[in-house]
């Protein structure tokens, strides 16, 4: 049955449900009625009987008219009690039970052979009682006749006076209230289907004609891709109140904070009022730097609220940083590789003209730049830092820069991604070669060792150094001594190293430059 209902449309359902509903309870109500209006037929009936009844049986003039034999002035005063007491049946007997007053005229002058009057005739006693009377099953109420027999009020009975109400009669009666009734009771149920319609016609035009089952599917779907989406969303109807945010909305603006404070610092009031749109627009709220859209929404042409999406430049930004990185480090091996395509041509050329001591020459020369390299094949094994060093030591060779990896470092393999690599240990370098790009020592050196409990990282610069007040804001968003839209690089490195649970520190020699250390817990990184 619910299967039945469920596979409806939503019309057909009010519809179906206001139809049941309503014929049940007009059922019931008819039924109710239909019950007391019975028992309240049958007792004022009864009632009406027994007072036409005395009425009747105490009018002095039947009285003379039963002792006088004038039947037709107790016709005349019969017939004139009927039309004031919705028109019984009348029958009038004397003391021996002959017929003076009847609705059969034959029976007029008959000697009544039953019993039905003699309780009344003989003790004067009032007899009320459904039984079968003159034409059929009735109410009937029997009053005796009284007659006064001399002065001191004594009395006898010379007749008798029945009143019969005929139960098909009163049948009728409440038949016709019941029709009457069940009229109206359709009426009503057609009001009532009317009414569905009309409701369902409402919700339809509500929903957009979309079926309940669809809407809860839409639903779902809804909230699974707000909630996968990496974006913040935020929508605002028309009095600025939130109604909808989604998990990364709730985690970038910090959900404990005022969310008044930041839908007016997102520009949704803004949006509101203009009726405008807006793309890619950059809003600052606490120290964070978002890129926003916002567009208005609208119904039946009427501006009701707002959206908004936004993230968090900062991740924007870190994306680019490790994309630039990384065809830095592709546009380095490529210079490395044409340069090496074009010292073999030489050696080759060499070698052909049998030049044997210049090509040795040009080997030993070549084989003493590169030899400081290998210990960090040998002993770096972590595929991203050999990527990152290698490509920073073809960068810094194009800058005329000594990037010098110690030969104590050693590395084994680590859970850090070469991404977060990238971004640690390629920042650092990238600071490094642009710290001594103006010194008159350009020299770099790296340190990386695993040995002992802790993963250490030492990037040693011969620059001018930094200041105690520059090392206090180097890790803040944003800061930067190289100019405008810089200073992400040590943030992520920072954020990055965090990531990992460990710790950064920046120290400045005596002798001038600077060095940054990166110590990592082995437990957090060793794969």
């Amino acid at each position: 049955m619910f299967s039945f209902i469920k596979n409806m449309t939503i019309r057909k359902r009010i519809v179906f449900i206001f139809l049941i509903l309503s014929t049940f309870l007009i059922f019931l109500f008819i039924s109710v009625f239909a019950y007391f209006e019975i028992r309240n037929a049958q007792d004022t009936y009864k009632q009406l009987s027994r007072q036409t009844a005395n009425g009747l049986a105490f009018m002095p003039a039947l009285e003379e008219a039963i002792i006088d034999g004038n039947q037709e002035e107790l016709q005349g005063i019969i017939d004139r009690v009927r039309l004031q007491a919705e028109n019984p049946v009348v029958t009038v007997v004397t003391r021996e039970g002959e017929y003076i007053v009847h609705p059969n005229e034959r029976e007029i002058g008959v000697m009544e052979e039953t019993d039905q009057f003699a309780q009344t005739l003989l003790y004067g006693s009032y007899v009320t009682e459904n039984r079968e009377g003159t034409l059929g099953p009735a109410i009937m109420t029997i009053a005796p006749i009284y007659e006064e027999v001399d002065i001191n009020g004594g009395e006898r009975v010379i007749g008798a006076v029945t009143v019969e109400y005929l139960e098909e009669s009163i049948r009728a009666t409440i038949i016709t209230k019941l029709t009457r009734l069940s009229v109206v009771a359709f009426i009503g149920i057609a009001l009532c289907i009317g009414g569905a319609l009309f409701l369902a016609r409402s919700i339809q035009e509500d929903t957009l004609g979309i079926e309940p089952a669809v809407i809860a599917d839409m639903f779902r779907e809804r909230e699974a891709m707000l909630n996968a989406v990496k974006e913040g969303i935020i929508v605002i109807d028309d009095n600025q109140s939130i109604s909808m945010i989604n998990p990364s909305a709730k985690t970038l603006l910090n959900a404990s904070s005022d969310m008044q404070e930041s839908i007016k610092k997102l520009g949704l009031p803004e949006t509101i009022h203009s009726g405008k749109a807006s793309y890619d627009e950059e809003k600052t709220y606490h120290g964070k730097t978002f890129i926003t859209n916002r567009i208005p929404l609208y119904e039946n042409k009427q501006i009701v609220g707002a959206i908004c999406s936004f993230r968090d430049k900062t991740d924007i930004k870190q994306l680019q940083e490790t994309v630039t990185q990384m065809e830095g480090y592709a546009d380095s091996l490529r210079a490395q590789k044409h340069e090496f395509k074009n010292k073999m041509y030489v050696l080759m050329g060499l070698i052909q003209l049998e030049q044997y001591e210049e090509a040795v020459k040009i080997i030993q020369e070549e084989t003493t730049d590169k030899r400081q390299a290998f210990p960090m094949f040998e002993n770096v094994k972590d595929p991203g830092a050999q990527a990152i060093l290698l490509g920073k030591m073809a960068k810094a060779a194009e800058k005329k820069i000594e990037l010098v990896i110690d030969e104590a470092s050693h590395l084994d393999k680590t859970k850090i991604s070469a991404t977060d690599m990238a971004i640690m240990l390629g920042n650092l370098l990238d600071n490094a070669i642009d710290a001594v790009i103006d010194s008159k020592q350009k020299r770099i050196t790296v340190m990386i060792t695993d040995v002992g409990n802790e993963i250490v990282m030492d990037i040693e610069d011969t620059g001018s150094g930094i200041t105690k007040e520059q090392t206090e804001q180097i890790f803040t968003r944003g800061y930067s001594s190289k100019g405008e839209y810089r200073g992400y690089g040590l943030f992520h490195v920072y954020e990055t190293v965090k990531k990992y649970r460990g710790e950064m520190e920046i120290t400045s020699p005596a002798d001038g430059g600077t060095v940054f250390s990166l110590y990592f817990p082995k437990e957090g990184v060793k794969k």
